[in-house]
């Protein structure tokens, strides 16, 4: 599984209005529901909390990677969603969160093995501090695209 299948700019924000991580979980959710990447936005959101649970997905320097693992989903996707206003979220640093890519994958055994592979790759990306910078400063769906897929 590669990102350029997984990456589509009608999942992507460059500035979503969200006053929490709540109201931004559940904006990115309805926006993938609206693309046809899941079936029910409440059932998603409640994986996401459930996920949640079991350890800390903000991982630093204003980035959240929430994994929505969910009968819900019908197509792998990467939601991305650069904030307005940084939000409160559990993070590694304590810092607040401006990015977030949102994980949409399916319950099903192989989309478990694809998510893997998919967190890897976007993981070692978004160690790179000079990328993650461009993508915050994005203006545009197409931009964030392009610097995840080519730096």
């Amino acid at each position: 599984m590669e990102l350029e299948n997984v990456l589509d700019e009608k999942i992507m924000t460059v500035s979503l209005q969200a006053a929490d991580k709540d109201e931004a979980l559940r904006q990115m959710a309805q926006q993938l529901k609206n693309n046809g990447y899941i079936a029910d936005v409440e059932a998603f959101v409640a994986d996401i909390y459930k996920r949640e649970k079991e350890g800390v997905t903000g991982i630093g320097n204003g980035v959240a990677i929430p994994h929505g693992k969910s009968d819900s989903v019908s197509r792998i996707g990467v939601a991305v969603a650069n904030l307005e206003q940084p939000i409160e979220w559990e993070t590694l640093d304590d810092k607040p969160i401006e990015t977030i890519f949102l994980f949409c994958v399916s319950n099903d055994q192989d989309f478990a093995r694809n998510h893997m592979i998919l967190l890897s790759k976007l993981a070692a990306k978004l160690a790179d501090d000079e990328l993650l910078d461009k993508i915050k400063q994005a203006q545009c769906p197409h931009q964030i695209k392009e610097y995840l897929l080519h730096g």
